[in-house]
């Protein structure tokens, strides 16, 4: 193999090395604590959340159960969004066959995220819900996976944390489901309230380079250079 098809092929790795690092994703999965819930306040047309009352569990809202493009260091932590009752407006009905979708803007106020870390160092940052929807039997929060979250702050050195904050602004949406199924009309009316588990995620399209990265990308431009330099001089 002639040398300028090396060097191209060491710039080539390089660069795909550090593409696949600037697009990996983070993304933290988590679900209502024991004895957490979404509740959702009838003709008040709000929502809140009721932190667990548990002894393990107590005072929080959502654990992080599992995620993804991280190196594991989240799972286990504790989170809350404070600030509710969330309000929103008026309620849009769509019907399709078989399928009654009802969404209305949440129209605030907004919230505020605190994940703490095993030190209870906190990760910050402030939340808008943008919109609040039911499909069928199904209810979703910023289910459009909106860039929602702003703000985020952290001053520990949790691996995932400092990666969540460096990739964001990010999006935060959460699941939930009735039993018997209630559509957002039926949330809305009556006297309420009406109350059940949920999960999510909170997700950032992924962190600027790494240091590491930034070199692949240098070495692999460099390589490139100088391929381009020794083939045009043998030409010469």
């Amino acid at each position: 193999m002639k040398p300028t098809n090396k060097m191209f092929l060491v710039a080539m790795a390089g660069l795909a090395i550090s593409v696949v690092t600037i697009q990996a994703q983070l993304s933290l999965n988590f679900a209502s604590t024991a004895g957490s819930t979404i509740q959702f306040n009838g003709t008040n047309s709000s929502f809140l959340f009721h932190a667990s009352t548990m002894p393990a569990d107590f005072g929080t809202q959502w654990q992080i159960g599992s995620e993804s493009g991280g190196v594991g260091s989240a799972v286990g932590l504790f989170g809350v969004v404070s600030n509710s009752p969330f309000s929103y407006g008026a309620i849009t009905t769509t019907l399709l066959p078989g399928i009654t979708i009802q969404s209305a803007n949440v129209t605030g106020p907004l919230g505020s995220l605190y994940i703490a870390d095993s030190l209870n160092h906190l990760l910050t940052g402030t939340v808008n819900w943008v919109q609040v929807e039911t499909i069928n039997s199904i209810g979703g929060i910023n289910a459009a996976l909106t860039i929602n979250i702003t703000g985020l702050t952290y001053s520990g050195t949790n691996p995932d944390l400092m990666a969540l904050v460096a990739g964001g602004p990010g999006s935060m949406d959460l699941s939930f489901q009735f039993s018997p199924s209630m559509t957002l009309s039926q949330l809305t009316s009556g006297s309420g309230p009406y109350a059940t588990s949920y999960s999510g995620s909170i997700s950032v399209p992924g962190p600027v380079p790494e240091p590491a990265s930034v070199t692949f990308i240098l070495l692999g431009m460099g390589a490139l250079v100088c391929s381009w330099r020794l083939k045009h001089s043998g030409n010469a």
